[in-house]
């Protein structure tokens, strides 16, 4: 199942920075395996991949301690995926054409949340990996995340 946590220490060139990330299980659902299937859309950056805005994005909001994490692309990323796009009814809230592929929901601290990142990272990790084991990798440097930015502006 999907985990959305905040953490520190992430950003290497800020350390104090807080980021959301979003732990997904490869071996999960449909959904979890859609978020999984991103990764290789990702360009190589420094120590992670970054998935570009005309391909998906994160949409996030925060109501009272609730925060909801969409993961959406558009169905063009989706086609060599088992059943495809057909798969992911609910649309993006910021640009209908493209598909949510999956949403999480988390209880953070608001003052946390506000000094977060604006990027959202995805893990992806084998069924039953604790969401902490995850992060611990990505600090290590023994994995690399997928860097998803919030939606393009509308125009």
């Amino acid at each position: 199942m999907a985990e959305a946590l905040l953490c520190a220490g992430l950003d290497p060139d800020d350390p104090d920075c807080t980021t959301l990330v979003v732990v997904v299980t490869e071996e999960e659902g449909h959904e979890e395996r859609a978020v999984a299937g991103l990764v290789p859309y990702g360009y190589e950056g420094d120590g992670c991949l970054y998935l570009v805005r005309t391909d998906g994005w994160a949409e996030r909001r925060l109501e009272g301690r609730q925060l909801t994490v969409d993961i959406v692309a558009y169905p063009a990323l989706l086609d060599g995926l088992e059943g495809g796009a057909e798969r992911f009814p609910e649309r993006s809230d910021a640009d209908p054409a493209a598909l949510r592929l999956l949403r999480v929901r988390a209880c953070v601290e608001p003052d946390a949340y506000e000094r977060a990142s604006e990027v959202t990272l995805v893990l992806t990790a084998p069924a039953g990996t604790p969401a902490e084991e995850a992060v611990a990798l990505v600090r290590s440097g023994e994995d690399r995340p997928l860097v998803v930015a919030p939606p393009p502006e509308r125009e």
